[in-house]
């Protein structure tokens, strides 16, 4: 089925766009479904955009490379719980997200460590079990105790804590990889708006370039030009021309782009409203 796209990245108010408290719901409740296809009763999830997905919040930037504190999904409990510092982040998160009252927890209710901070041994050891403790005792109020609680990734010392309080972990990953794989209308035209921020990203670059310019500084007119049409920020970057691009690297050089060269360009995950997506191009320079 075609779905057109009607509107662009902003909002108005004549026309009626999508509906963000509507794809809140329904994400969440495509979760809760693909919870129950699996027979998980609850969720600690790590990834920074899984956790959006679930929450709509997003994290601070160095949660995209390793991950800080996870959220607690409860089967067919609404949102996640998330555990927040109350003293840094609970009015900014009240402010900000009030579809998640009732859900911010500070570390007297559900305290977990970062997996990937240093940390000697015996005070890893005295942390962890408490966290686990309190992870179960929200799965006794919810009622979903016994059943298998996954996590897509975390520190030994949690794995170990949560089978010392009789809780049966296992993998998360596999469960909400296919709730994401399952689109509805508004998810495919989230994709459709990325893709039209990179496209302008990549008609800048056409527009600009000039021959002389290194890599670099051609990434920098794509850098430029989507973030100015609404994209959110982007994972990374192959750009490579003429030698670099057979065998093709995956990284940028200074190196002067010459006239009859082939530009090849990836500008990876370009987002909009946490959706994204990474298609490349070829230039032609100077034709």
């Amino acid at each position: 089925m075609y779905l057109p796209q009607n509107w662009g990245v902003g909002n108005v108010d004549w026309q009626q766009r999508i509906n963000w408290e509507e794809v809140r719901k329904k994400r969440l409740n495509k979760a809760h479904k693909f919870m129950a296809k699996y027979g998980i009763g609850s969720a600690l999830i790590y990834h920074h955009d899984r956790q959006r997905y679930l929450t709509s919040l997003i994290n601070h930037p160095y949660a995209f490379q390793t991950p800080k504190r996870p959220v607690l999904l409860i089967r067919d409990n609404g949102f996640p719980y998330i555990p927040v510092d109350r003293a840094l982040d609970l009015r900014v998160v009240n402010e900000d997200a009030p579809w998640l009252s009732g859900k911010i927890l500070g570390e007297d209710e559900l305290s977990l460590p970062m997996p990937c901070r240093y940390d000697t041994a015996e005070h890893a050891k005295e942390r962890w079990p408490k966290a686990a403790k309190q992870i179960k005792a929200l799965l006794k109020k919810h009622g979903v105790a016994d059943m298998p609680i996954s996590i897509d990734y975390c520190s030994p010392y949690l794995f170990h804590a949560l089978e010392a309080e009789g809780l049966k972990v296992v993998d998360g990953n596999a469960w909400i990889d296919e709730c994401g794989m399952v689109k509805f209308d508004e998810e495919i035209l989230c994709m459709k708006m990325a893709a039209s921020i990179q496209e302008a990203g990549y008609a800048a670059l056409v527009r600009d370039l000039r021959i002389g310019m290194n890599e670099e500084q051609a990434y920098a007119i794509m850098c430029k030009a989507v973030l100015e049409q609404g994209g959110e920020y982007f994972e990374g970057r192959g750009m490579r021309s003429g030698d670099r691009t057979s065998p093709r690297r995956f990284t940028w050089a200074d190196r002067k782009i010459r006239p009859g060269e082939f530009l090849t360009v990836e500008i990876i995950h370009v987002r909009y409203c946490g959706y994204m997506l990474c298609y490349d191009r070829t230039f032609f320079v100077g034709g």
